[in-house]
């Protein structure tokens, strides 16, 4: 659906998460005055979509917490 690719800090001012979807699969995050979606990797790192303006992202936000599918743990 988007394409995700390795979150690269492009600022030494630390990411702003703003809101986390309900089991923390997805943040809303701002960095150095742009917006996007953080998720966790299984290596430990994160990953990033639909990086830019506030409005193109926060589009990209709303569709994934949408679709977005609670993970269940055994």
């Amino acid at each position: 659906m988007y394409h995700w690719e390795p979150h690269i800090p492009c600022s030494n001012r630390p990411v702003r998460v703003t809101e986390t979807s309900c089991c923390g699969e997805y943040e809303w995050c701002c960095e150095a005055g742009q917006f996007f979606v953080l998720r966790h990797t299984d290596d430990n790192g994160y990953e990033e979509t639909g990086r830019g303006r506030y409005l193109q992202a926060r589009q990209v936000w709303n569709t994934l917490v949408k679709a977005h599918q609670h993970k269940r743990v055994p």
